[in-house]
C-alpha cells in the first residue's frame, strides 16, 4: 500500500516552497504547462500504470489535471480506472467516499460538457435564423459550397483531428497549427454543420409542401 501526492508545477521551485507542506507520502511531480493534459504528462502516465486499489492518491484540486473540462474529465476517468483511493483535498473527502465522489464529479463534468456543446450549436442555429429574418443570410448560394470545400481541404488535418476527438493541444502538436487557429476551425465547422442541417430541413419542407399541392390538385 502506497500513499502518493500528485503535483503539477511550472517550476520545481514551486513544489519546494509552495506545496511542500501539502505532500503526503511519496510526491509525483510533473513540471509542465497546465495546457498539457494529465493523461499525457510523464509522471502522471507513470502513476496510471502503477496505482492499484491498495494505494491512496492525494490531489489538491481537480484543476491540477488540466485547463479545460475535457482534459480534466479524461484525467478523472483514467484515475477511476486504477481503482485507487483518489482524495481531492479541496473537497474534504475521506477515503471511504473517494470512489463515489469521483464518479459524481465525472458525471457533473459530462453534463457540463454536453450542455456547453448543445448551447453552442443552438446559438449557431439561432444566429442563422436571425440572419435570414434580416435578409442577410447567404446560405445555399452556388459559390458557397465551393468555398466550404476549399476551406475544408485547407484545414483537413485539423478537421480530422476534431472528428477523432483529439484535444486542441493534441491537434496543435500533431499538425503544427496554432491552438487559436484550431479553435477557429472548430467553431467554423460547427457553423457549417448547423447550416447543412438547416438547409436539409428546408429541402424536406419543400418536398412536403410540393406533395401537399399535388394532393390538393
Amino acid at each position: 500500500m502506497s500513499v502518493i501526492t500528485y503535483i503539477r508545477v511550472s517550476t520545481v521551485a514551486q513544489s519546494k516552497f509552495k506545496q511542500q507542506a501539502k505532500i503526503k507520502g511519496k510526491p509525483y511531480i510533473d513540471k509542465c504547462p497546465v495546457t498539457l493534459p494529465f493523461i499525457e504528462r510523464p509522471r502522471a502516465q507513470e502513476l496510471l500504470t502503477t496505482l492499484t486499489a491498495e494505494d491512496t492518491l492525494y490531489i489538491e484540486d481537480i484543476d491540477r489535471l488540466g485547463d479545460n473540462p475535457k482534459d480534466i474529465l479524461d484525467g478523472l476517468k483514467a484515475l477511476l480506472e486504477t481503482n485507487a483511493n483518489v482524495i481531492i483535498n479541496k473537497f474534504g473527502l475521506e477515503e471511504g467516499t473517494s470512489a463515489a465522489a469521483l464518479k459524481a464529479v465525472i458525471s457533473a463534468f459530462e453534463t457540463m460538457i454536453n450542455m456547453k456543446e448543445y448551447q453552442m450549436q443552438e446559438k449557431t442555429v439561432e444566429g442563422i435564423a436571425r440572419a435570414k429574418a434580416e435578409g442577410k443570410y447567404k446560405g445555399g448560394k452556388k459559390g458557397r459550397k465551393m468555398n466550404v470545400e476549399r476551406w475544408m481541404e485547407r484545414n483537413k488535418e485539423v478537421i480530422q483531428g476534431l472528428k477523432d476527438g483529439l484535444t486542441t493541444y493534441q491537434i496543435s502538436d500533431l499538425t503544427g497549427v496554432g491552438k487559436t487557429q484550431v479553435s477557429r476551425v472548430r467553431k467554423r465547422l460547427r457553423e457549417i454543420e448547423a447550416e447543412q442541417i438547416e438547409e436539409k430541413d428546408q429541402a424536406q419542407e419543400g418536398v412536403v409542401n410540393n406533395d401537399t399541392l399535388l394532393e390538393e390538385a
